[in-house]
């Protein structure tokens, strides 16, 4: 399809280190000679020193992103044991050091494996958590390091990778809200020691692998030929919520909020869902129509149709 200002999809970008998250968006704008006009938003924010998966939504596309900023993600990480910095990675300033117990390469399959299930973490001061309405990361650039409120969060899965003389590497599939900087410290705060992580590549978001992420150097090298080839369907980003597939007579209430009932559902009875349930509309030809949401009575409510967003 011609990338215009009439497009919208899904585009994952595989980060490098440096740019920030933001930076990666006005970039997409400048190498493919995009309008301030044509929204452009991503699903979840990468740091700057961090590399890898990065979810652009267009157009269309960025009033779903919310269905996607809660996901599970999946990192690699280096920590280098014996100093911590204030950020927590290499772009800080070392603010703690401690020796290494000669023992740590032995005790750390077991420790990492302490952390897996449900922990309480301290994100790091150098973050978007807010306090007192102002970010925390801007008061920890004023020299004031914050120590916030520990958070609970998920750790699906945690592994050892590889070991060096005095770092190791890890990989992780996370709750949202994660954050794999705090995760490293306290790992090696168990080891007795401290540290900080000097690489991060986050590897998956929710079903977008690295696997099918584009660099950004292929956007400034091809621009709107690599981003036409590549920008993918809502569809993708949607794809984890159960879809219900109506007849065109149902088809024909989606625009107007009308309420689907069985009778206009073709897959997929009503009882198989819960009210509150939010689901994928889709027609016969598996076309995204819109979302839905089950109501009290068993009906559902289409809400933030496809043809009618601009």
């Amino acid at each position: 399809m011609p990338v215009t200002d009439s497009t919208h999809g899904i585009l994952v970008l595989d980060k490098p280190p440096g740019p920030s998250s933001y930076d990666c968006i006005r970039l997409i704008r400048k190498y493919c000679g995009l309008s301030p006009k044509w929204k452009i938003g991503h699903l979840g924010t990468l740091d700057p020193f961090a590399c890898g998966v990065l979810v652009i939504a267009f157009g269309k596309a960025v009033r779903y992103a919310e269905y996607a900023l809660h996901s599970d993600k999946a990192y690699k990480a280096r920590v280098y044991l014996g100093e911590e910095t204030d950020t927590l990675d290499n772009t800080g300033k070392v603010i703690h050091q401690r020796d290494i117990p000669l023992d740590w390469i032995g005790r750390l399959p077991s420790v990492i494996a302490e952390f897996e299930g449900e922990i309480e973490q301290v994100p790091p001061s150098f973050s978007a958590k807010h306090v007192d309405g102002k970010r925390s990361y801007k008061s920890a650039r004023e020299g004031d390091l914050i120590e916030l409120d520990p958070v609970k969060v998920t750790i699906h899965e945690i592994g050892l990778d590889k070991i060096g003389e005095n770092w190791f590497d890890f990989s992780c599939v996370v709750s949202s809200g994660t954050y794999i900087r705090s995760l490293g410290r306290d790992i090696a705060r168990r080891l007795g020691t401290v540290g900080h992580l000097v690489g991060l590549e986050r590897t998956s978001v929710a079903n977008f692998s690295i696997t099918i992420a584009i660099p950004l150097k292929a956007l400034e090298i091809g621009g709107m030929d690599v981003l036409d080839h590549h920008i993918k369907k809502v569809e993708m980003l949607l794809e984890y919520l159960p879809a219900i597939m109506i007849s065109h007579d149902g088809e024909a209430k989606i625009d107007y909020g009308k309420k689907i009932i069985d009778t206009d559902i073709l897959e997929k009875g009503l009882n198989n869902f819960l009210e509150g349930n939010v689901v994928r509309i889709i027609n016969e030809s598996h076309d995204f129509l819109s979302l839905g949401r089950v109501g009290y009575d068993g009906g559902i409510i289409p809400f933030k149709p496809w043809s009618t967003i601009g």
